[in-house]
């Protein structure tokens, strides 16, 4: 879990990180070069293991969670101000940003079948 950091839009939220997919990139490549960006984290993502809408006022917007391995320890943090691993009851626990809690849900869920 990663914390937006004071300024950010949702500042002081924890969520899963990611972020936009490019024209012409996969969900994969998309989630690997988000995680360089943003973390500096260099990951190997893999299949989808849950996907869910949101909507705000301003729009909606679509999360999709992918199997990912990690290489390395956090490296940098551009939007974040902490990162963390969480167990699922840890998880709970967190201010969540609005659009990743019925998100985590879905991987708890899917964890507990």
């Amino acid at each position: 879990m990663a914390r937006r950091a004071t300024g950010e839009h949702l500042e002081g939220f924890w969520e899963l990180p990611g972020g936009k997919v490019e024209p012409g990139e996969t969900l994969a490549s998309a989630l690997e070069r988000e995680l360089e960006e943003e973390l500096g984290l260099r990951a190997v993502a893999g299949a989808e293991i849950a996907r869910t809408i949101h909507h705000y006022e301003r729009g909606s917007i679509e999360l999709i969670a992918l199997a990912t391995t990690v290489a390395n320890k956090v490296g940098a943090l551009l939007v974040h101000d902490a990162v963390t691993w969480v167990s699922a009851g840890e998880a709970r626990l967190l201010q969540i940003a609005p659009a990743d809690v019925p998100l985590i849900n879905v991987v708890l869920q899917g964890m507990r079948a």
